[in-house]
């Protein structure tokens, strides 16, 4: 069963959607009101910027009362939303987009030249027709199945559609070009949202200080800020300003040190010394003895990298060698945080 290509213009898909001629079947779509308003302001960017989007899928059917063709949405249903309240000027654009002359701006507000191009955007259709709607749902099963399953991390991703979401992923794209630099992440790794995974860590550290972290933790900082965020401008000042520290740091960019978790207890250091945070406190009373330990005989970068290199060959840095496992356990984050602290301010001396 094919599935044909029908790209429609913007314009005449929400003229259609006006007419009913397009319609929404709920039996294949989630409830409407799921994109939050930022949401559908980063869609509508990326379409006013002629950025390319996601397929929508539609069924075309005839309608038994009216005697024509009708057309289902079976999947794009949020994209739809947007597009329809853009176009009937009910949308107003975040002021938190990235392009400053789309922000807060109304369809009606915009130029002539950007109405046009929103208008005549293409949008990526393919319609199923001719066949019936069990084969349909059929068709939605098998792409469905051959799909790489979502990480947790893009199932947040999808879930949580308000005012955090949109701040970790600002942060994150002001970040981003640096870590793949430093070979913190690479571009599959940035693809699947690694990088999300660590802002949103450590967002979760400035709110609640060292604790394991699982995928529960992270969806209650996601949950906790969806609505409103008054702590954004503070989160975005610290996280901004510590992660910008770490990626000056490049003696802690060597391969052994490019990870994530490493990076995490290394900014949670540069966050703590910044900020005085009370973070290494609670890392001494949740590690006191290997801050008894540190402070008798601290470490330098370099015993960290060789114990890295040959653990066996540095058993007096056991604790921390073993710390690449088990790595977003509270203890552990505690022990590499210590260290890091021993290590850089044997630098500074």
């Amino acid at each position: 069963m094919l599935a044909n290509a029908s790209p429609m213009s913007v314009g005449d898909f929400c003229n259609d959607l006006k007419a009913n001629k397009i319609t929404i079947n709920d039996d294949y779509q989630r409830n409407s009101g799921l994109w939050s308003s930022l949401a559908k302001s980063y869609f509508i960017e990326s379409i006013l910027l002629e950025f390319p989007i996601p397929k929508l899928f539609v069924y075309a059917k005839i309608d038994l009362k009216t005697k024509g063709t009708v057309k289902e949405i079976v999947d794009g249903q949020q994209r739809s939303g947007a597009l329809r309240d853009f176009f009937n000027n009910k949308l107003r654009l975040s002021q938190k987009i990235d392009t400053e002359k789309f922000r807060g701006k109304r369809y009606s507000d915009l130029e002539d030249e950007d109405k046009s191009k929103f208008l005549s955007y293409s949008l990526p259709i393919d319609q199923f027709s001719g066949v019936e709607e069990s084969e349909v749902r059929e068709a939605f099963t098998r792409m469905n199945a051959n799909n790489v399953p979502l990480n947790e991390e893009e199932q947040r991703n999808a879930r949580f559609q308000g005012t955090f979401k949109w701040f970790v992923n600002s942060l994150c794209k002001e970040k981003r070009e640096r870590f793949l630099k430093i070979g913190l992440f690479s571009k599959r790794d940035i693809v699947r949202m690694a990088d999300f995974k660590l802002v949103a860590d450590l967002a979760y550290l400035l709110e609640f200080g060292i604790h394991t972290t699982k995928s529960a933790q992270l969806d209650a900082i996601y949950k906790k800020y969806n609505n409103a965020f008054e702590r954004e401008a503070e989160f975005r000042e610290r996280l901004g300003s510590s992660i910008d520290e770490y990626l000056d740091l490049e003696a802690y960019h060597e391969p052994i040190l490019a990870k994530a978790y490493m990076a995490y207890s290394i900014v949670s250091v540069l966050l703590d010394r910044r900020y005085n945070l009370g973070l290494l406190d609670q890392a001494k009373s949740l590690a006191p003895d290997v801050a008894a330990r540190l402070e008798a005989s601290p470490v330098s970068r370099d015993d960290l990298l060789v114990a890295l290199g040959d653990p066996e060959g540095s058993p007096q840095l056991l604790d921390f060698t073993q710390t690449v496992t088990k790595t977003n356990v509270d203890t552990t984050r505690a022990v590499r945080m210590l260290y890091f602290n021993s290590a850089l301010t044997s630098n500074e001396t």
